[in-house]
């Protein structure tokens, strides 16, 4: 402290030597400062915090649409090394089976499937903001060779017996 401190009964005043004054109802006058200050800092908050739930749920989407397009690929890929595999049908059939499923805030989902030497099955989606009425649109690919299991397998145990007969 800089200075005594004197109390002065009369007028309420509190008197230091170092020439400064407080007043006893100096706390009353400060009450609704924080009031004021939450009224202008809440937009913002609330602001930043509805954007990363709304980035939350984005994410989410594009992380379920991404293993739902590679999931479809690859149970379409399988179907291929069956006598008469339906390839295109088993891959649109499974990936409008995990596309069904609802998101948060989607809205024109579609799925589209392309088959060659390659599955590859796309999914678009827009998911809605509440700012401004932005749309965000979220394209996700899923690709898979036509494989048969049995042939990677033995391919993978022989080449596994060789590098174990090398090692001894």
């Amino acid at each position: 402290m800089k200075g005594n401190l004197n109390i002065d009964n009369r007028s309420g005043v509190f008197h230091r030597d170092d020439k400064t004054a407080r007043t006893e109802n100096y706390n009353c006058v400060r009450k609704g400062s924080l009031t004021v200050e939450t009224a202008c800092v809440m937009p913002l908050i609330l602001l930043t915090l509805m954007g990363l739930i709304y980035l939350s749920f984005f994410v989410h989407n594009r992380a379920w649409l991404t293993a739902a397009a590679y999931e479809s690929a690859t149970s379409g890929s399988m179907e291929g090394i069956k006598k008469n595999g339906q390839i295109y049908d088993t891959a649109r059939m499974r990936s409008e089976e995990l596309g069904s499923i609802g998101f948060f805030g989607a809205e024109n989902l579609s799925t589209q499937t392309n088959v060659g030497k390659e599955v590859q099955v796309t999914y678009d989606l827009d998911t809605i903001s509440s700012y401004g009425n932005m749309k965000w649109h979220l394209r996700t690919e899923g690709t898979s060779s036509v494989i048969n299991p049995v042939k990677h397998i033995r391919k993978l145990r022989a080449a596994a017996a060789i590098l174990k007969g090398m090692g001894d």
